[in-house]
């Protein structure tokens, strides 16, 4: 029997994982002789690169607890965090803003917060350790401008902070 703690950090890193064992493996192509042959393991490589990074922001990102209060459910471009209390649902083509709040309580007690703003609409905030709170980075990628080092910034602090990640840009009349 496998111990919990080392599944979670397995599955936490599994995707990571893939994209290097692709990478290995295009590099292995991209050694055999013939020019096909390192077209297609550069490919590889590649692919296997940019899977990897995208792994490394993700994991970074999502929370290793899953205890917090309420799930978070992404449908139809539509995050909706049920919860005891203060649940709701924001539109992703409405979003205004997302912002990550810290505090100080961390990392015994939930310290890191996702702010989802509509514009003139509800305010949405959940908790990292939210069960489904993950699919938050799925959700957000095709944000235009998102700034996930700012996100992976925010995981690491210890102190009361806020921290932007995306903002629309405003209308411009001219």
């Amino acid at each position: 029997m496998i111990r919990p703690e080392l599944q979670d950090l397995f599955w936490r890193y599994f995707e990571l994982l893939v994209g290097a064992a692709i990478t290995v493996v295009g590099v292995m192509i991209f050694n055999l002789h013939g020019l096909l042959w390192q077209g297609i393991g550069g490919v590889f490589a590649v692919a296997g690169l940019a899977i990897s990074w995208t792994a490394w922001r993700r994991a970074r990102l999502t929370s290793k607890r899953h205890d917090g209060p309420g799930v978070v459910e992404v449908d139809e471009r539509q995050i909706t965090y049920f919860a005891p209390l203060g649940g709701g649902a924001v539109s992703i083509n409405d979003l205004a803003r997302v912002t990550i709040l810290t505090n100080d309580q961390g990392p015994f007690a939930e310290d890191i917060h996702w702010l989802l703003e509509e514009n003139g609409g509800p305010r949405l905030l959940i908790p990292n350790s939210a069960e489904g709170a993950a699919q938050l980075f799925d959700a957000l990628a095709p944000l235009k401008g998102v700034d996930f080092e700012a996100a992976i910034r925010a995981m690491g602090s210890t102190t009361p902070d806020s921290f932007v990640i995306w903002a629309k840009e405003p209308v411009r009349l001219h």
